[in-house]
């Protein structure tokens, strides 16, 4: 049984969003030079902070044919990479200075797939995808999907499990949790992760994760932990049932009877607490409408607000449109006194009254969006 506790949807506080390209994160336009890394192209951008650096974590990545980049299908195919940054200003671009490396000074996966065809076999792996990531105490937490293989159709992919792996020295070395996190049916093989201080996240207590089955057309669902036991699965406990009068709604051990809060299709999302607005900020991909999403709640577990639309696919036809990661920025900006929000998708980023924002695909830039507030 499917339970859902969808309400009306809520007065928004964002009144108008726009647009616009900063830079290239990866590939031939970057700023910084990358061919020497072998990273032509990447998938993905999802982000954390520590120590004063801002971590990145991609998707496939693929290296060049001599001087010739040709981005997805290209060789030297890791399906994943790390690199970092101590650049915390988007205004005039991003240079990711740190990768995560090989002995030869090539770019390397944290774990790769086996790279077999898709659905050759019951148990085979086309590749291994970040979802989600989170850093608690020091400690890099990392989410990832096997996935079994990629359908012809867009947007329908199916997976053997999702696991984690964590760094305990700012990414320099990998440790896997031997136990699966999610199952194939798992709607939690993709994660969007926060432990931010909130109303419903007093003290910073939980990390919680909103998680979706893999693929694009499922709905989100709640989960939390405890932060100090991120890797327990027995640990999790997933909301069931709650209202917006609610502050402390009903939780249980068992994932596949977690309660819907917010309404297929999802795809890829990321999610953060914005102390300017006061809400939680969702984004995510409607493979739908081909539109990156933004939707507002007061409580992770809603009533959200109905999605504003970030970009459109028709506005860049040819581009690939997917991905919206967010991090906040805790640092105070005397011209925007509001906390400040990167945001990272595919293709490009936005900035609001006290946002900024970044984007990713195979050449990924930097964007920025304006999210108008009322007064």
């Amino acid at each position: 049984m499917t339970h859902s506790i969808f309400a009306a949807p809520i007065q928004p506080r964002i009144t108008s969003i726009t647009t616009s390209k900063i830079c290239a994160l990866t590939g031939p336009q970057a700023l910084a030079d990358q061919k020497g890394l072998d990273v032509c192209g990447t998938d993905l951008g999802i982000m954390t902070e520590l120590n004063d650096r801002i971590y990145f974590v991609f998707g496939d990545t693929f290296g060049y044919e001599g001087d010739i980049c040709r981005g997805v299908g290209g060789p030297n195919w890791r399906s994943n990479s790390f690199a970092s940054t101590a650049d915390h200003n988007p205004e005039n671009g991003i240079r990711l200075t740190d990768w995560f490396c090989g002995s030869d000074g090539r770019a390397i996966a944290i774990v790769q797939g086996a790279h077999q065809l898709p659905f050759a076999g019951e148990t085979s792996e086309q590749t291994k995808i970040p979802t989600g990531m989170v850093t608690v105490d020091g400690t890099i937490y990392l989410h990832y999907m096997s996935v079994r293989g990629f359908a012809p159709r867009g947007g329908v992919w199916e997976c053997n499990y999702s696991k984690w792996v964590y760094s305990s020295d700012q990414g320099k070395t990998w440790h896997e949790c031997a136990i699966p996190f999610g199952g194939r049916a798992s709607n939690f093989n993709m994660v969007a992760l926060a432990d931010a201080l909130a109303p419903d996240n007093p003290g910073g207590k939980y990390v919680y994760a909103l998680g979706t089955p893999c693929g694009r057309f499922g709905a989100a669902k709640l989960g939390r932990v405890s932060k100090e036991r991120i890797l327990h699965r027995q640990a999790w406990e997933y909301l069931t049932t709650s209202n917006a009068a609610e502050t402390e709604p009903n939780w249980t051990k068992d994932s596949t009877s977690a309660a819907e809060v917010v309404p297929a299709p999802v795809g890829e999302a990321s999610v953060l607490w914005s102390p300017a607005l006061r809400r939680w900020m969702y984004t995510y991909l409607n493979e739908n409408t081909a539109c990156l999403e933004l939707r507002e709640a007061d409580h992770l577990w809603g009533p959200w607000t109905a999605p504003h639309t970030l970009v459109s696919a028709k506005d860049y036809p040819q581009r690939c449109v997917h991905d919206a990661f967010l991090l906040a920025r805790q640092r105070a900006n005397p011209l925007f006194p509001h906390v400040p929000v990167w945001a990272l998708q595919h293709f490009h980023y936005e900035r609001a009254t006290d946002l900024r924002a970044v984007g990713s695909r195979t050449f990924p830039p930097f964007c920025r969006q304006n999210l108008a507030l009322p007064n």
